[in-house]
C-alpha cells in the first residue's frame, strides 16, 4: 500500500479551471437543450472520491451533461484520438481530460494507458472524482453495449494502492428524446451508488474475478437507469404505446416529463415481453394496430398529443394571444441577433451535415464547432463596427450585443417553430375532416388494444400475490432507483394513468 498523494499548490489553478469548465458546461447544456431533468440528484456524493460511469450514446454531449449536473467537475477520460482535432485541444487542456489509448484506434500505443491508470488512481486518492463511459465507444444502439473492465480496475486498484479511500462508483443514465436535434430534451438519472468497501477483500483474494464481478454490478446498475430495447422498431412501438396509454385525451397538445415517460416505458417494455411469451398472437396484433397508427402520424407529420387534443376555444385563444405577444416582444432583438449570427448558424449546420454520418455524433458536430465559429464572427463584427464607427466603443458594443441578441434570436426561432407546428396541426385537424376522422379512429383502436393488453396483464399479476423474484424484483428495484412514483411506474404493476 502506497502513501496517498499530497495535494499541493499546483491544484489551485486546477480548481479555477474546474470552476470555469463547470460554468461553461451548464451554459452550453442550457443553450443546446430546451430542458434537461435530473432524477435522484440527492444520490450524488457531496465529497469524497467518486467514479462516475454513464452510458454513451451522444458523443461529446454526454460528458457535457455529466459536467453540467454534477456539483463537482470530474476528471474526464477521453479517447486519445480527440487530440487530433485541433479546435478541441484547448478545451481538453482546460478540462484536464485524461487520454485513453484504445486498442481498436489505428496507430495507438496502448502501453500509454499505464499513465492513464496512474492519473486516475492519484485523482481518486486525492479525493477528486473521475468520469468515464465504460462501454468504451459512443454508439447508436438501442441498448447498452458490453462494458469494459476499466472502471472496475481503476477504482479497485486505487483502493488497494492508496486505500481505504471510501470511494464509490456512481452510475448515471442519459436518455434523450431526440438526441441530434438542437433544443431537444434530456433526462439524467442518478443510480444507486456502489460502495467499494465490500469489494476490497474479494479483490485481494482474486483480482480478476473481483474486477469481472464489479463490472457486472456496474452493468446492472446502469441498466436500471437506461432503457434497453431489442431493436429500434421495438423502441418506437413501446414509445407510441406509452403515449397512448398515458394520454387518453387532452385539452391542448403538450409533452410529458421525460422522467415519468421513462418509468412508464420501462414498465411497458418488461410487461410486453412477458405478455409476448404468453400471448404472442395478441401482442403481435396490438403491435400491428399501434404501428399502423404510428405510420399514419408520420405520413401527415403530426404528433400523438395533437391528435389527442380537444382544442377548446378558450384554451386556443389564450395560447394564440400569448404567442403573438411574446413573438412581438422578441422580434426586434431577434432580428438584430439574426443579423449577427445567421452565418455561423448556417455554417455549423452545414458542417454537421457534411462531416457527421453517425446519429450519435450529430449533436457533437452541431455544438462544438459553434464554440469556435460564433466567437470568430462576433470578433469580425466587432472589428467591422470599430472601423465603421471610428471608436473602440462601437466594437465593444458589437461584441456585447452579438451574443445577447443571439439568445433572443434562438428563443424567437424556437417559438416560431412551435407556433407553426401547432397552427398547422390545428388547421389540418379542423379542416381535413376525413384525415382527422381516420387518425382518431386509428388512435382509438390502438389505445383500446394497448389498454386491453395492460388490463389482462394486471389481472394475471393480481392472481400471483407471492413476493416478486427475478425479473419482477429487478423491475421493482429499478422503479425505486428511478425515484419516479405515481401513474407512470404503475402501468404494469397496478394502477391507472388517470386514477
Amino acid at each position: 500500500m502506497s502513501a496517498r498523494p499530497v495535494i499541493n499548490s499546483s491544484f489551485r489553478p486546477r480548481r479555477v479551471a474546474d470552476a470555469i469548465c463547470s460554468f461553461l458546461a451548464r451554459l452550453l447544456a442550457g443553450l443546446f437543450f430546451r430542458r434537461f431533468e435530473v432524477v435522484n440528484a440527492e444520490r450524488i456524493p457531496s465529497q469524497g472520491p467518486t467514479l462516475v460511469v454513464a452510458n454513451h450514446v451522444n458523443g461529446l454531449i454526454d460528458p457535457l451533461l455529466i459536467a453540467a449536473v454534477m456539483p463537482f467537475f470530474p476528471r474526464m477520460l477521453g479517447k486519445s484520438t480527440l487530440w487530433k482535432i485541433a479546435p478541441l485541444r484547448p478545451i481538453l487542456a482546460l478540462a484536464g481530460v485524461i487520454p485513453v489509448y484504445r486498442r481498436h484506434d489505428p496507430g495507438v500505443d496502448t502501453s500509454k494507458n499505464a499513465k492513464m491508470f496512474a492519473c486516475t488512481h492519484q485523482a481518486l486518492a486525492s479525493g477528486e472524482s473521475v468520469a468515464l463511459f465504460p462501454e468504451g465507444i459512443s454508439h447508436n444502439q438501442p441498448e447498452l453495449a458490453p462494458l469494459r473492465t476499466g472502471a472496475a480496475r481503476i477504482v479497485l486498484e486505487a483502493e488497494e494502492r492508496y486505500g481505504p479511500l471510501g470511494s464509490r462508483i456512481l452510475p448515471v443514465g442519459l436518455t434523450f428524446n431526440d438526441k441530434g436535434r438542437f433544443r431537444s430534451r434530456a433526462l439524467i438519472q442518478i443510480g444507486q451508488p456502489i460502495e467499494m468497501a465490500p469489494w476490497r477483500e474479494p479483490y485481494r483474494r482474486n483480482p480478476g474475478e473481483a474486477v469481472r464481478g464489479l463490472t457486472d454490478q456496474v452493468a446492472e446498475r446502469l441498466r436500471a437507469v437506461t432503457l434497453n430495447y431489442a431493436s429500434w422498431d421495438e423502441a418506437a412501438l413501446i414509445s407510441r404505446a406509452v403515449e397512448l396509454f398515458e394520454r387518453p385525451r387532452a385539452d391542448l397538445p403538450g409533452g410529458r416529463r421525460l422522467a415519468k415517460s421513462f418509468s412508464l416505458r420501462r414498465a411497458f417494455l418488461e410487461g410486453s415481453q412477458e405478455m409476448a411469451r404468453r400471448y404472442p398472437a395478441e401482442v403481435a396484433e396490438t403491435a400491428r394496430v399501434v404501428a399502423a397508427y404510428d405510420q399514419l402520424l408520420s405520413t401527415v407529420h403530426l404528433r400523438d398529443d395533437q391528435v389527442a387534443a380537444r382544442y377548446p376555444v378558450p384554451g386556443v385563444v389564450r395560447w394564440l394571444m400569448r404567442n403573438v405577444i411574446l413573438q412581438g416582444l422578441f422580434l426586434p432583438l431577434a432580428l438584430v441577433g439574426m443579423l449577427f449570427n445567421w452565418i455561423p448558424y448556417r455554417v455549423a449546420g452545414w458542417l454537421a451535415r457534411r462531416v457527421s454520418q453517425q446519429p450519435d455524433q450529430w449533436a457533437t458536430w452541431k455544438l462544438f464547432p459553434s464554440l469556435v465559429l460564433y466567437p470568430i464572427f462576433w470578433l469580425l463584427a466587432a472589428v467591422l463596427a470599430f472601423f465603421r464607427g471610428g471608436s473602440p466603443w462601437w466594437g465593444a458594443a458589437a461584441l456585447w450585443v452579438a451574443p445577447l441578441t443571439g439568445w433572443f434570436a434562438m428563443r424567437y426561432q424556437q417559438r416560431r417553430g412551435d407556433w407553426w407546428q401547432e397552427t398547422r396541426a390545428f388547421l389540418l385537424l379542423k379542416t381535413r375532416r376525413r384525415i382527422a376522422g381516420e387518425l382518431r379512429q386509428r388512435r382509438a383502436a390502438a389505445y383500446a388494444a394497448v389498454s386491453e393488453l395492460a388490463q389482462r396483464y394486471l389481472a394475471e399479476r393480481s392472481k400471483q400475490p407471492e413476493a416478486p423474484s427475478g425479473a419482477a424484483r429487478t423491475n421493482a428495484d429499478s422503479q425505486t432507483q428511478n425515484g419516479v412514483t405515481g401513474s407512470g411506474a404503475q402501468v404494469f404493476s397496478g394502477g391507472s394513468p388517470n386514477g
